[in-house]
């Protein structure tokens, strides 16, 4: 997930696209230039430990786009796939 936040903050496309499982991951994807990420906070997390094959995280992303603050939460699902975790997409 850090990763991911990291990815958005510095405007990553391919390690975004990379990092998406197959099975949700879109065909294009693009950023938008004129959002600047501040902060990332974790606030709960569930399973995604070494010898899980799935895990979720719960946060909240804040970000700037024309002076205006907004803030980003999502509870995110990853699955353990080739050694490596894929973002699945939001839970519903």
């Amino acid at each position: 997930m850090r990763s991911r936040y990291s990815a958005f903050a510095v405007g990553d496309a391919g390690y975004l696209l990379r990092t998406w499982h197959p099975s949700g991951r879109p065909p294009a994807f693009g950023l938008d230039p004129a959002i600047q990420w501040t902060r990332l906070a974790v606030l709960e997390t569930h399973d995604g430990g070494l010898f899980d094959a799935t895990g979720t995280v719960r946060f909240r992303a804040v970000y700037v786009r024309q002076g205006q603050r907004g803030v980003l939460a999502e509870t995110s699902r990853f699955v353990r796939q080739d050694g490596h975790w894929a973002y699945l997409g939001a839970s519903d």
